[in-house]
């Protein structure tokens, strides 16, 4: 309808033939690269952000090829330098690195990418040596055994003491001719 609006191509021009750089899709090797260096762009800001020294923790990925077009990547964070308090708020960063990618790569899932973490043989931790067996016991609690389900239909407020079973069975009850009836009453109609 507004065909005199749009310009016009020359015949001569000559018609791509090949996209631009920018536009062709990434090899392999290339985009691994890239996902290699934005990881670790990623890992360097949130050390920045929550103020942790960047020669505490390192960082390798490994991307392992499971199927034709299908990868695994995981990451893992190497500490370099020992403190309890990294260790201690470990999962926490673990958390903010993969909101950091999910920032800088909405399009990508993150969750699927394994991280795991190593100690440096130089991170200078004090413990070389594990503990007598016995310390962990003061941590270990006993698992709780599961409550029977309450049903439905159960109203008690309470649960009924389970069932004890009788010594002897008791024998057949004497009849007593007053249990199975009442007086009767005259009543008026």
């Amino acid at each position: 309808m507004f065909s005199f609006l749009k310009p016009k191509r020359l015949v001569s021009d000559p018609q791509p033939s090949v996209a631009p750089s920018s536009v062709k899709p990434l090899n392999t090797q290339q985009h691994s690269n890239v996902q290699r260096e934005l990881i670790r762009v990623v890992l360097k800001d949130t050390l920045r952000l929550h103020g942790i020294p960047f020669g505490w923790l390192a960082c390798e990925v490994i991307i392992i090829a499971r199927s034709p077009g299908e990868r695994e990547l995981n990451i893992q964070l190497v500490i370099m330098k020992w403190n309890e308090q990294l260790l201690r708020y470990a999962p926490a960063l673990q958390q903010q690195l993969l909101q950091g990618l999910d920032r800088f790569e909405p399009t990508v899932d993150h969750s699927k990418y394994i991280i795991s973490w190593r100690f440096s043989p130089t991170c200078g931790s004090p413990f070389i040596n594990m503990p007598d067996p016995k310390v962990w016991l003061k941590y270990s609690k006993p698992v709780p055994t599961e409550a029977e389900p309450v049903s439905v239909l159960d109203r008690r407020q309470t649960r009924r003491p389970p069932n004890k079973p009788n010594a002897r069975p008791a024998g057949p009850k004497p009849y007593d001719s007053t249990e199975d009836f009442s007086p009767t009453q005259i009543s008026s109609l």
